[in-house]
């Protein structure tokens, strides 16, 4: 815990996860990669309640005889003689956006007195972002999803003209490398033009089997056709153009009408060209009995038990098609979903045996199992738990469509055959994100009956144990070999099934099952300065030797520090401390003999108790405290004394690394120390003098689902060893981007008042951008830093890049060698083949 780690390159290929807990095996991200292009829509099962839009604390519980319908789908009429337009789907509406109006009392404010215009600055951006149209949305990772159609076009403006060149956007320095990635090309397609279609269902239904069936029971009049439950892709133009079809539903017999509504003509090139591809290849998928939980697709038949753990492994693959720069491609990787025995009421069960001594089960039961993902055990959907009813339980009723009532018991054992024996259990509540993003208006809230319902993924007391991690590692990190065996295997799979190279044919659609081959680049390592040497972390990014054995760029100095831990821990305490004077030693930083204030245990009350006590005798430089687990409430309380009510440098330590006595974590902890009291561990040269570098993220509450942080830190020196910060929390619904222009109008004043000047330049790095919310940041954030450089520099133009960082890929690299495939080295460009050529 609280320790640096420098990257030493071990899982090169694929993005490392930071970890603060010792023994963590970094459980294989590959479960959640970026969304597909286009995924196919699944509803829920029945029953389903249409309410208005709850608030987020709470959830209306269903009405006695509400309604099930749902509003009518209405499809905008189009102009006669007007051009074509591409699919309603693909691009969103653009909200309205007035000019920047710089005030002029800002702008004729003095430059010396940069902080009194903050304020006003603020109110000015807020007043400048409120003019757009649409009601403004929290933006940080995930925030919009299901929620706001990706805008493709404004944000791909033209590439410059150096990037179109024999050599488009290629670099040429560094040392040529040959990579293999995991896609398979498309080596041959027809240049279709197909026809969409809209398809309404009367009555609504829900079930997207069910619609599929019933739209089936006419395939001889609709001949080839790709079907997602809403859009309907033809070869044939069907005349006429809109028409209706009735079809009987197989389990009540009831006539059903459809309504076949032409929308649009899909040219070669269009989005929805590659659209279609992704529903095509989902069709191949299926074919290959594969089961469909969430958005990929996981293989049933080759489950992994761990029967210690009471955990299953389902290996699966997460898939999509892209234009990428020369050819359309099949992007492939390996997923693995965890999924646990153990059903919600289980968890619940758990919960209930404290009862009569905890008095808040029930909030500890909220708090565990809102914001997870479970999947239901008659149908394989995966939902988002959003709050828990008390008041209702499986013999509750419900409204149907026909304003019947029916109990949720008599339902399931109606629908699905299944009996519901766990008595009075509450009702979890999940928001249909489906129903969001088609209607807007109303949420349709899912109930779901405990008992029926399988949590899923890991929890943080199951990412704390070693052996568990431990386990899972042997399954989900695979080396590149077997990486590339199984991605290989998988197309050959696709290949040679029969149904599946029959759904190819019919589209005349032609797969490679050989992985792509590029040519990127190696960088030279970069030098690193301490205060003596210079030194680089080499082919291993590993400069941890020469980091021990050199002084640090700057040291502190530091008379007077105290560590606070329980009194049974006091032993092995002082042979750390001992340890740590030592490892800090070496690289010239100097640690006197801390002061030990033994604690009788190591309960929260007790480090502040004692943290109060030391504060007011003896003023210490840093407190490090040592607690016995990795409980996050001790550590935020620690941290919130220390940060907020006492502003005074503290390290944490797990009692579990001071026994162990590491050297290698004694002098990252060394490093960390130093650094927090002002120094700086090493230097990267960066020649351009007055530039700002600054990053940007956004973190978002475990626990208050309505509250975001954002938080912001810049370069204060030519160095780069100086910076400031500055976090703004925001409650949902508020626009994140004023409060990025915000802090970047706070930093640069800091700046000016350190330096006697402004930047010269200022560069920005955007963390927790989703694909769709990069056109939101190039419309609003971009605009709003432009109007805040404007309120600062005045006249004076300053030159700025802005840099979206996305780490949440399915790319991985594999660099060929005569033992077989290997990770490529730190340092390794990839600028060809396999990016976006819009960008």
């Amino acid at each position: 815990m609280d320790q640096i780690r420098p990257s030493r390159g071990k899982a090169r290929g694929r993005p490392q996860i930071a970890s603060d807990q010792q023994g963590s095996s970094g459980l294989s991200q590959g479960i959640r990669g970026p969304r597909p292009i286009h995924s196919t829509q699944f509803i829920g099962p029945r029953p389903i309640i249409s309410q208005p839009t709850p608030t987020p604390q709470s959830f209306p519980t269903p009405r006695p005889g509400a309604a099930m319908q749902r509003p009518p789908r209405q499809m905008p009429p189009r102009a006669a003689g007007a051009p074509q337009q591409r699919a309603p789907q693909q691009r969103a509406p653009r909200p309205y956006a007035p000019r920047p109006v710089v005030s002029s009392d800002i702008s004729s404010a003095p430059r010396q007195d940069l902080m009194a215009g903050v304020q006003q600055v603020t109110e000015g951006l807020k007043t400048l972002d409120g003019g757009g149209g649409d009601t403004p949305l929290p933006l940080g990772r995930g925030a919009v999803r299901g929620r706001r159609q990706i805008d493709l076009e404004h944000y791909r403006t033209p590439r410059p003209q150096s990037s179109l060149g024999e050599k488009g956007k290629q670099g040429t320095t560094g040392q040529p490398v040959k990579l293999l990635a995991n896609y398979f090309p498309i080596t041959s397609y027809t240049n279709w033009c197909l026809y969409q279609y809209r398809v309404d269902y009367n009555p609504e239904e829900d079930r997207i089997s069910t619609k599929k069936g019933l739209l089936a029971q006419h395939r001889e009049r609709l001949g080839g056709y790709l079907f997602d439950g809403t859009m309907l892709f033809s070869g044939s133009r069907y005349d006429p153009p809109n028409f209706e079809l009735t079809s009987t539903r197989r389990s009540d017999d009831q006539k059903i009408v459809i309504t076949v509504k032409f929308t649009n003509v899909i040219e070669t090139g269009d989005y929805a060209n590659i659209q279609v591809f992704n529903l095509l290849l989902r069709n191949c998928l299926r074919h290959l009995n594969l089961t469909l939980i969430g958005r990929n697709f996981y293989d049933s038949k080759a489950i992994i038990e761990l029967h210690q753990h009471k955990l299953q492994l389902w290996p699966g693959y997460e898939t999509t098609i892209g234009r990428y720069e020369d050819n359309i491609l099949l992007c492939a990787e390996i997923s693995t979903k965890v999924m646990r025995q153990d059903t919600v009421l289980d968890f619940l069960n758990q919960c209930a045996t404290d009862r009569n001594r905890d008095r808040d089960w029930m909030i500890k039961f909220k708090s565990g199992i809102v914001g997870t993902t479970v999947m239901t055990k008659y149908n394989n959907e995966t939902y988002r738990i959003d709050d828990v009813d008390e008041n209702s339980d499986p013999t509750s009723e419900f409204s149907k469509k026909d304003g019947s009532k029916i109990s949720y018991i008599q339902y399931y054992k109606e629908k699905y055959n299944l009996t519901i024996r766990g008595g009075r259990q509450p009702m979890l509540i999940s928001k249909n994100k489906r129903s969001i993003r088609q209607f807007g208006i109303e949420d349709t809230l899912v109930y779901l009956v405990p008992e029926l319902c399988v949590m899923t993924g890991i929890t943080d007391a199951m990412r704390n144990n070693f052996t568990l991690m431990k386990d899972m590692a042997t399954y989900t990190r695979i080396n590149p070999r077997e990486r590339t065996e199984r991605l290989t295997n998988f197309a050959n799979r696709l290949l040679n099934t029969p149904k599946s190279v029959a759904e190819l044919k019919n589209w005349n659609l032609t797969l490679s099952n050989r992985l792509v081959e590029l040519t990127a680049r190696t960088l030279q390592p970069e030098t690193i300065q301490s205060r003596t040497n210079k030194y680089n972390g080499g082919n291993e990014a590993d400069w941890t030797k020469c980091l021990r054995a050199l002084p640090m760029f700057t040291s502190a100095i530091v008379k007077h520090w105290v560590i606070l831990a329980p009194k049974e821990n006091c032993r092995e305490v002082d042979t750390f401390a001992q340890s740590l004077a030592k490892a800090a030693q070496g690289m010239s930083f100097i640690l006197p003999r801390p002061a030990i204030v033994p604690m009788n245990d190591g309960r929260s009350n007790s480090f502040l108790m004692h943290i109060e006590q030391v504060l007011n005798e003896s003023n210490p430089a840093l407190i490090l405290c040592v607690i016995p687990s990795s409980r996050g409430d001790v550590y935020s309380l620690i941290k919130r004394k220390l940060c907020i009510d006492r502003a005074v440098p503290s390290q944490v330590v797990l009692a579990k690394n001071v026994q162990k006595n590491n050297m290698s974590v004694c002098t990252k902890i060394a490093i960390q120390i130093n650094c927090k009291l002002g120094g700086a561990p090493w230097l990267v040269t960066i020649p351009k003098k007055g530039m700002m570098i600054i990053g940007f993220d956004v973190c978002h509450d475990s626990q208050r689902k309505n509250i975001s942080f954002g938080a912001l830190v810049a370069n204060m020196n030519d160095t780069h060893t100086s910076y400031f910060s500055c976090v703004e929390p925001h409650e949902s619904g508020q626009e994140l981007s004023v409060h990025f222009a915000t802090g970047v109008i706070k930093a640069l004043a800091k700046y000016k008042t350190i330096n006697g000047t402004l930047p010269s330049c200022i560069v920005v790095y955007r963390d927790g951008v989703g694909e769709g919310q990069i056109s939101h940041v190039h419309k609003t954030e971009v605009r709003l830093l432009q109007t805040a450089c404007e309120q600062v520099y005045g006249t004076t133009a300053v030159p700025f890049a802005f840099i979206i960082v996305t780490k949440r890929i399915s790319t991985r690299f594999f660099a060929p060698s005569k033992s077989g495939p290997e990770n490529p080295q730190p340092g390794t460009v990839v600028d060809t083949v396999v990016t976006d050529p819009t960008k």
